[in-house]
């Protein structure tokens, strides 16, 4: 193998790398189309000793950034903030003891670490926890609720993908270049006329990644203003690799909704029969998950319904039973796992209220009813 082959094999093995996108183990991801429409993916694995999860990008043109959601494992309440602690205890911490404290992507309440994502919904949280530290006991429930209200429901996610599709379209255009010149073009011109074009292509890299560096700049600081940390980290990357310049599209798309509840982002991105699909698993967990407080779950129950009535979709319709499978009797509610005998506890997400499963006919009447 000659050096030039051997080069280009690390080049595309590091790009490669650089196609990797690492997001904690429940973050939901969805790949954007050119237009701001897009598909629901899933993490390829998940790396538990780091408690972390990776998935591989598209890495040919035309080039689908991600983006990624994270809601908050913390549940507010009027009196409290309340969220499980390192070895999985339930920590309580009233408004009048909280102390809040948060670095670029990690936020503290007290000393422990209740959230860890991007800088901007790491600001975003802190700004919301400040209030509700301020506010009278009186407000602090309302204040939750429009928070809720806000982040689950409403047209901001879908204006915010508009306004990425339009803003990123040279950002895109630039990045494809990028890709096709290092992976097609500069491959012929070394295997045409041998390293005597090297510095000109490195003259032509360095050009179009520095052009790569401005756009992402404009565009990020036009979605987040207060994000000047990661700017500046990212746009250094960029500007000095020319594979971290191909992605450069992926840092402003990543945390494009971050803050938003995944059903906000969802019925921003998915086509209605996927939403109908990802809104019914999303109100499972909500009315059937394992929350730290029963008010906090209701609220964010009412919001997460109200975001779905807001598509047309009555929420009710999303909880029919599934049709049952072959000599099933019961099934979980939360997980939709269907069992032959009656159990106490699911045995795939550990729901303990197991539902009766109605017979094939009424299920297949039920759901002809709905639609």
């Amino acid at each position: 193998m000659t050096e030039v082959a051997s080069l280009f094999l690390i080049v595309v093995l590091v790009y490669l790398l650089q196609c990797i996108c690492w997001v904690p183990p429940r973050a939901i991801i969805f790949a954007l189309g050119f237009r701001g429409r897009g598909n629901r993916r899933k993490p390829g694995f998940i790396w538990n000793a780091l408690d972390t999860a990776g998935l591989l990008a598209n890495p040919l043109p035309p080039l689908t950034p991600l983006v990624v959601q994270q809601w908050p494992a913390f549940e507010l309440t009027p009196d409290s903030i309340k969220f499980p602690g390192k070895t999985g205890e339930l920590v309580v911490i009233s408004w009048e003891k909280l102390e809040v404290s948060h670095s670029e992507g990690k936020l503290s309440c007290n000393g422990s670490l209740v959230f860890k994502g991007s800088e901007a919904q790491v600001q975003q949280y802190t700004q919301l926890l400040d209030q509700l530290r301020r506010a009278r006991r009186g407000q602090r429930e309302q204040i939750i609720q429009t928070w809720l209200r806000k982040m689950a429901g409403g047209q901001t996610p879908t204006r915010r993908l508009l306004v990425f599709a339009k803003r990123s379209r040279w950002l895109r255009v630039f990045s494809n270049f990028q890709f096709f010149f290092l992976f097609v073009l500069a491959p012929l011109a070394f295997r045409e006329f041998g390293t005597r074009v090297f510095w000109r292509v490195i003259l032509i890299l360095v050009v179009i990644s520095i052009a790569i560096a401005l756009e992402f700049w404009s565009v990020h600081k036009e979605l987040f203003p207060r994000a000047r940390d990661t700017r500046f980290k990212a746009g250094l990357v960029v500007l000095l690799s020319p594979m971290a310049a191909i992605r450069a599209s992926d840092v402003v798309a990543r945390d494009l909704l971050s803050g938003y509840h995944p059903v906000a982002a969802a019925g921003a991105v998915l086509s209605e029969e996927e939403f109908r699909r990802f809104a019914a698993e999303q109100l499972r967990l909500c009315r059937f998950g394992d929350y730290l407080d029963k008010q906090f779950q209701r609220a964010l129950t009412n919001a997460v319904e109200g975001a779905i009535a807001q598509r047309g979709i009555v929420a009710t319709e999303l909880l029919l039973p599934p049709e049952a499978e072959s000599g099933c009797v019961v099934y979980c509610p939360r997980c939709l796992a269907q069992y032959t005998k009656t159990r106490e506890a699911c045995s795939d997400c550990g729901y303990e209220v197991l539902a009766t499963l109605a017979p094939a006919q009424e299920s297949a009447k039920a759901r002809k009813r709905a639609d």
